[in-house]
């Protein structure tokens, strides 16, 4: 029987994960399928909010400090790091990648891209960078360092948590992006997380990622 320790970091788990999509969801429950950008701006500004604050409060709670997540001050090691995390990403990730998507397909992406495409440049640029850090620390970061707790073996973590990080994007993406993209690169976060334990590089060649697809795969 689970003692309530193990609650706790699995309910705080499964509350920290579920802000992302409950975000993603609401635009279209309040506003219709095509909020503005001043609602944009807000949606967006409440998701990275919450989901670090809920990350920070649970980890108080715990007494987990910054550096027991991977977090700590950068130095050039870190910020070469991550750039070295994207651009190896861009040339090997799409040689995974695009056999997968042509034998999954991917429905859903135009819908995607077109929301995307349809927010000024200020708001692709803060999306990109926000989106790479605050997931970056709910999937790795957090989800990581609470399944080792759960499970006591950190690649069994990583496993469970770049599955995760795959399977939410299924509701913006479609289940064959998600898979055949989304997933592979939570396995190629989580490794070098898993490896060189440097949050905050994560975060960079995350964002850097995201930061270039929005103005080279958007239109």
């Amino acid at each position: 029987m689970a003692d309530r320790g193990q609650v706790w970091t699995v309910a705080t788990l499964l509350i920290a994960l579920a802000v992302p999509n409950v975000f993603g969801a609401l635009p279209e429950w309040l506003v219709g399928p095509a909020p503005g950008p001043a609602v944009q701006w807000l949606i967006f500004l409440l998701y990275f909010g919450v989901a670090s604050a809920t990350v920070v409060l649970v980890l108080r709670a715990d007494g987990v400090t910054a550096a027991d997540i991977g977090l700590r001050r950068p130095g050039w090691l870190t910020v070469a790091s991550g750039v070295a995390l994207w651009a190896v990403g861009e040339v090997v990730l799409p040689v995974i990648t695009a056999p997968l998507a042509r034998l999954l397909g991917t429905p859903g992406v135009e819908s995607g891209i077109s929301e995307l495409a349809s927010m000024p440049p200020a708001l692709r640029v803060f999306v990109a960078i926000g989106a790479g850090t605050v997931e970056e620390l709910l999937y790795r970061g957090f989800a990581i360092e609470r399944l080792s707790r759960l499970t006591g073996r950190r690649w069994v973590a990583g496993a469970i948590a770049a599955t995760l990080f795959g399977l939410a994007h299924v509701p913006s993406w479609g289940l064959g992006f998600a898979l055949s993209a989304d997933l592979p690169l939570g396995i190629y976060a989580t490794a070098f997380y898993l490896w060189r334990r440097d949050l905050v590089a994560n975060m960079i060649g995350h964002s850097l990622g995201i930061l270039v697809a929005m103005f080279t795969v958007v239109p």
